[in-house]
């Protein structure tokens, strides 16, 4: 059975709320006046946060206000899925936009190493990672400090031994039965994302006792 996002706790009066003020929020119309005129097409909630549509530009809030934006014509898109993942007691939302030339994006807010002196931006979004639609290898992040293989009917996960110096080789981070269809970062912690055995994507993460289930992507 398909998880099901029954942990929804975002009122529906906060959701349109936060749809209607979505051009205010952004300062859509300081930056992009036609944009500001556009009104929410879609909406996805998840916990307490809510991705609206609005245009080609995808926008995540919580339940008092907008925390980031996709931004730019690589990076604008189709919002696909909203989705929560775990980092330690801490609920973080990510989107999945499909855009036109870079496919399938997945978006989070700044995290702490680039977010000094942005603890207040509300725009600046994070490219966590890249989701496929068929079968990977191997994929790696942006930077290769994480990758993911794809060895028989098993994903290894690694992560460099040193940051700051790739040379000195990586480690096995944790493993899960699945077909590899993605990495997502956030603070330097790898979640693989593996084809879901009842439709849509399991996103797998390193748990106290080994892999654990993190969250789930509809696609």
């Amino acid at each position: 059975m398909k998880r099901s996002k029954a942990r929804v706790r975002f009122t529906l009066a906060a959701a349109v709320a936060a749809m209607l003020t979505v051009p205010a929020l952004a300062g859509a119309e300081e930056a992009a006046p036609a944009a500001a005129k556009q009104v929410a097409t879609k909406l996805a909630v998840e916990g307490d946060f809510a991705a609206l549509q609005v245009g080609k530009k995808v926008f995540v809030h919580d339940s008092k206000s907008q925390l980031f934006q996709t931004n730019g014509a690589l990076h604008d898109g189709e919002l696909k899925d909203l989705f929560i993942l775990p980092y330690g007691p801490a609920q973080i939302p990510m989107v999945l936009v499909k855009n036109d030339k870079t496919g399938y994006l997945v978006f989070s807010d700044l995290w702490p190493e680039f977010a000094k002196g942005k603890e207040n931006d509300n725009k600046e979004e994070y490219m966590s990672g890249r989701i496929f639609t068929t079968a990977q290898k191997k994929v790696a992040n942006r930077t290769n400090h994480n990758y993911a293989k794809q060895i028989g009917d098993t994903v290894y996960v690694y992560t460099a031994n040193d940051f700051g110096d790739l040379k000195k080789g990586y480690h096995e981070s944790y493993r899960v039965k699945g077909e590899l269809r993605g990495l997502i970062l956030y603070d330097c912690c790898p979640y693989v994302v593996v084809k879901g055995a009842e439709g849509g994507l399991d996103v797998y993460h390193a748990g106290e006792k080994g892999p654990a289930l993190a969250s789930h992507i509809e696609l």
